[in-house]
């Protein structure tokens, strides 16, 4: 921890150089949560903040962010156990039936750098609109399909369509939670983004049994009407101005240090009480494009991929998105596009016990996993905020990245599990444990990372570093169904599993160096500067 000269990332965010009578905070008008710690945002007293919502719109607004973000993986993996019957009909080989796949993880990687510029002046809800629509109009052409050319090109539209809620959920959470609340928050948003691809093949299973493939397809059109009715009644804006939001964080933990006030210390404030939501603010955040955008709010060219793959210059991007593409990629993607096939060819499933196995086992892990990342690093990181503001610090954002060892390890044993277990075909018990096994760790890794980066590194910037996460996960993901198999093949499950395994390890050794050299180099590099 270092005293209160801040670096980049500790619970204030940035660094200003400002004079008291221009934005120094008013210790009388600090904000304090239940526990006597400053709110981290300040809010503002506007109706209009996000920050200011009732609980119960706020986990409105989660529940509707989080869905979406399942229902794009969902929309992607929910024909994963009907590749066979799929592949039967167009007369083409089961390994080519899940290009189709891999086509859609692939364009879901480029749907976000198109709706998040858009959500960041316009607003995110009407992005969440637009996407849901062309979501829902796609999946009706993939149903409908005629030649798997034509299923191609549904399924690209359909991975670009669906998928800004991969790009703008983090930011969401971010826009409408306090940092101390944004562990748990973000454990829910991507444990729901996990499990879509997890609870998808059980899905796609039955109805592909009872129903055909098609039907899979008809799913993901029905399910994107539904969420557009929630959307368009129940997401108000969450996009909102808040003057120098960075810079009042810092005055806050400035007050407390130096003005030596006991009353300003953990556990002696009044719990803010945020200004009752009214009718009138609700229906004009509920207007189509954000009524509020200030002029200065403005499109440009190198906001759709400049501006958001610039932020993987930084350290506390860079590392934590490798790494969380390699172990979701191996760990999550590669079961869903290659279990179907294998699980036919040594245990001769059928369409629905391929979708159980697969499902099941990632579904329990993940599920599982969340109750041992979100709220134990919320748990640390309060713990760590209150005895430093007791000694006048600050907290450094890699506290957070304590809570990912479990995760680490977990990882890669589940994939050796799986390997060795597939290649000496003993009975489908063993490999799902190892699936569940891996898929534990994976969410452990997966709520860390996102909010080690999104939320305490780099908050302002947070739909960007969240578009660097789904980029590198999606372009990663997109390679693997053309070789996870034949490489399995020609050297033996146990081995390519093994060598899974090590790359998970090898990527995690820049996420234990940040761990200690993190707060150093954010503090060297300065915050991201606005394009």
């Amino acid at each position: 921890m270092s005293k209160l000269e801040q670096p980049e990332g500790t619970s204030s965010l940035k660094t200003a150089e400002l004079s008291i009578d221009d934005k120094h905070t008013d210790a009388g008008n600090v904000k304090f949560d239940r526990h006597g710690l400053p709110l981290l945002p300040q809010p503002t007293e506007s109706l209009l903040d996000p920050l200011n919502y009732p609980n119960w719109l706020k986990y409105t607004i989660l529940a509707q962010a989080s869905f979406l973000a399942f229902l794009s993986t969902l929309n992607t993996a929910i024909i994963n156990p009907a590749v066979v019957p799929l592949a039967d009909e167009f007369n083409i080989a089961r390994v080519t039936a899940t290009y189709q796949t891999t086509v859609a993880i692939g364009t879901s990687a480029l749907g976000p750098l198109v709706f998040t510029p858009f959500a960041d002046v316009y607003g995110r809800r009407p992005a969440y609109l637009v996407s849901i629509l062309i979501g829902f109009v796609s999946a009706l052409g993939a149903a409908k399909a005629t030649s798997y050319g034509t299923l191609i090109l549904a399924r690209a539209i359909n991975g670009i369509g669906a998928s800004a809620a991969l790009g703008l959920g983090a930011g969401t959470v971010v826009d409408v939670f306090y940092m101390h609340q944004r562990g748990k928050a973000m454990g829910i948003f991507t444990l729901m983004q996990t499990n879509g691809a997890h609870l998808a093949p059980i899905i796609g299973g039955y109805v592909a049994r009872d129903r055909g493939w098609r039907w899979c397809f008809w799913v993901g059109a029905i399910l994107n009407a539904v969420m557009f009715i929630f959307i368009f009644f129940l997401m108000p804006e969450t996009l909102f101005h808040r003057p120098a939001e960075d810079v009042a964080d810092m005055d806050v933990l400035d007050d407390i240090a130096h003005d030596g006030e006991k009353a300003s210390l953990p556990g002696t404030q009044v719990e803010y009480t945020p200004p009752p939501m009214d009718k009138k603010s609700y229906l004009r955040r509920l207007w189509f494009w954000d009524l509020d955008r200030p002029a200065s709010r403005r499109m440009k060219g190198t906001d759709f991929v400049v501006k958001p793959l610039s932020m993987l210059k930084y350290p506390s991007v860079l590392f934590p998105a490798i790494y969380y593409a390699f172990t979701y990629g191996f760990a999550s993607i590669e079961p869903a596009l290659t279990l179907a096939t294998i699980f036919t060819q040594l245990y001769h499933f059928d369409t629905v016990r391929n979708g159980l196995a697969n499902g099941v086992s990632l579904l329990v892990g993940a599920s599982l996993g969340e109750l041992c990342s979100g709220p134990v690093t919320d748990g640390m990181m309060l713990r760590a905020r209150r005895r430093a503001l007791q000694s006048g610090e600050t907290v450094p954002a890699e506290v957070r990245l304590r809570g990912i060892w479990t995760g680490a390890i977990l990882v890669p044993v589940g994939l050796i599990m799986y390997g060795v277990t597939v290649h000496f075909a003993t009975t489908f018990i063993a490999p799902c444990i190892g699936m569940a096994v891996a898929c534990f760790g994976i969410q452990i890794v997966t709520s860390v990372c996102y909010t080690y980066s999104c939320s305490d590194c780099y908050r302002s910037r947070s739909n960007d570093v969240s578009q660097c996460f789904n980029f590198l996960r999606q372009v990663f993901g997109l390679t693997l169904g053309f070789y996870s198999i034949p490489f399995g093949e020609r050297i033996g499950y146990q081995w390519s599993f093994t060598v899974f395994a090590a790359i998970c390890s090898i990527s995690f050794l820049p996420i234990v160096v940040l761990m200690y050299r993190g707060e150093k180099w954010r503090k060297a590099l300065g915050y991201p500067t606005s394009f």
